[in-house]
């Protein structure tokens, strides 16, 4: 610490100043927690990879569902790209095949 301080002293620029309160804190850390060794704390889902990728599908069946139900209110001229490529995906021209789709998408979901 009397080093620490010592060192602030001389030390006008900011930069400087965060590296060596930075350096302090870790070797003060070091003393306190005794091994000084760091492991990376990587947060491991506990859901399985097959249970992510259903949840994953079912979020885009959703997002899908929403801009359907969205043009099926609209009775304008579609003008959006994303709805666009949606009606060109599943083939959709007339509206009792939008109904159609849109409740075989419910009951996926």
């Amino acid at each position: 610490m009397k080093t620490a301080n010592q060192a602030m002293e001389e030390i006008l620029d900011i930069t400087e100043l965060n590296h060596l309160i930075y350096a302090a804190a870790t070797v003060i850390t070091e003393e306190v927690n005794g091994t000084g060794e760091y492991k990376l704390q990587t947060r491991i889902s506990k859901t399985p990879p097959w249970v992510r990728r259903i949840q994953g599908s079912i979020n885009d069946i959703r997002k899908e569902l929403s801009v359907l139900v969205e043009i099926r209110r609209d009775n304008r001229k579609v003008m959006n790209i994303k709805r666009t490529r949606l009606l060109k995906k599943y083939n959709i021209e007339e509206r009792e095949k939008l109904d159609q789709l849109i409740e075989e998408l419910k009951q996926k979901v």
